[in-house]
């Protein structure tokens, strides 16, 4: 049995030396291939997935080594430990819980978890230690069955709309009841609101820009008081700018100068891209498109269940915490208990394809206005630069002490760039 299970290990190690050439099979490309095996899009790179290989190996060889060595015997029940944690989520998912791709459903249902159970059942085989055996199997068990309430069936209490601003619109479109605010008289300027952010983020740069502009700062679906008509939405680069264009549809607006800020920059490029007539101009704050990984504390959304789980809590994004308002934290905190937007966290961090937008960067033309703060703790402000090479037409400013939120962390610099840039 030993020399059997060491060699699923060794097989699993030869797969993972395959993927590190650049070869996607059984997939046609890595994005597929990470989905259909993760069911999370994560990096198949060599760096990634050679260590994954010498640890198969490392594993067959305490299994191998088992039956003279406590300390392999050791090693073999963490693996049988790991192992029950994860046939225990997949018998999660194959009850239909969390989002599963097509893909990785079915080979969840016929292979992953039904060869995670057979390799948990064999390496216990191998334990002599009945009390280790007990642990490998209760605690996982205890574990993932917490989780798996946490992420698919504790939902927080959906708190009370906040009292509508004089500002508040709302316009319906196939998708959503979009909600957004308007300022001013004179050519439009939209503001995307920023990546699990209100449209109230941008109200500095509102009052600034709408002395000379007609200036609207939206909700897109999964964001502040916007509700979807949809339930079945693709949180993904193609729902979110078809949202953006229903949107601009249903207020007739032809042509607009455009801005974002975090994930919603790369809304508003990735919609500049598909529809360069409709955008005369492009802000981008932070913005997310390159094809780089995010912070950890994002990163870990891909995670499934883990990012069901998570995406109750929130993250730092201000250096400046005394510009953090009670009103702002409200009106970011209870549109953050609605269950769409619970749901778009976890969901956006699977489903964005940044490669898409960075590839498109040298043929993206319109003046763009690139802004970073060097305090970011989200995105590097490196990245600043590569968006000012990439640009053809990208002027770049980096802001000293700013975060990432900039709309509220540096609201007065902010104003002055933006209201000079789309004069």
């Amino acid at each position: 049995m030993r020399r059997i299970v060491a060699g699923v290990h060794v097989a699993l190690a030869a797969l993972h030396v395959y993927w590190a050439t650049g070869a996607t099979w059984p997939a046609g490309d890595e994005r597929s291939l990470s989905l259909a095996v993760l069911n999370a899009p994560v990096s198949f790179a060599p760096a990634v997935v050679l260590p994954l290989a010498a640890l198969h190996l490392f594993l067959a060889g305490a299994i191998l080594t088992s039956a003279r060595w406590r300390l392999s015997r050791l090693v073999v029940g963490g693996l049988a430990a790991g192992l029950a944690v994860r046939a225990a989520v997949g018998l999660v998912w194959i009850t239909g819980a969390g989002d599963a791709g097509p893909a990785f459903y079915w080979l969840n249902l016929v292979l992953y978890t039904p060869l995670c159970i057979a390799l948990c059942l064999a390496d216990l085989k191998m334990l002599r230690m009945r009390r280790l055996k007990v642990a490998v199997v209760a605690g996982p068990l205890a574990v993932v069955l917490v989780g798996a309430l946490v992420a698919y069936g504790y939902q927080p209490t959906e708190q009370p709309h906040p009292s509508a601003s004089a500002d508040s619109r709302y316009v319906d479109t196939p998708l959503a009841r979009l909600h957004y605010l308007q300022r001013g008289n004179g050519s439009p300027v939209v503001l995307l609101a920023p990546g699990a952010s209100p449209a109230a983020a941008w109200d500095t740069e509102l009052n600034a820009l709408a002395q000379q502009h007609t200036v609207y700062a939206v909700d897109l679906p999964g964001q502040g008081e916007t509700r979807l008509h949809d339930k079945a939405f693709p949180f993904d680069l193609d729902g979110m700018t078809r949202a953006l264009g229903q949107f601009l549809d249903a207020l007739h607006l032809q042509s607009v100068a455009l801005a974002g800020n975090s994930w919603s920059g790369g809304w508003g490029l990735a919609y500049t891209q598909r529809h360069p007539e409709r955008v005369s101009k492009l802000v981008l704050l932070a913005p997310t498109g390159l094809d780089e990984p995010d912070a950890w504390s994002w990163e870990i959304l891909k995670l499934p269940l883990v990012g069901e789980a998570l995406a109750k809590l929130g993250t730092g994004l201000f250096v400046h915490k005394d510009l953090v308002t009670p009103q702002l934290v409200d009106a970011m905190w209870i549109p953050g208990t609605y269950r769409d937007n619970v749901r778009s966290l976890y969901a956006l961090e699977r489903g964005l394809d940044w490669s898409v937008t960075e590839r498109a960067l040298p043929s993206t033309r319109q003046p763009t206005l690139v802004v970073w703060g060097d305090h970011d703790t989200i995105l590097p402000v490196e990245q600043a630069a590569r968006f000012g090479k990439l640009l053809p037409n990208a002027t770049v400013h980096v802001l000293p002490g700013c975060g990432h939120a900039l709309t509220v962390d540096c609201p007065g610099q902010v104003s002055r760039l933006l209201a000079a840039f789309v004069e």
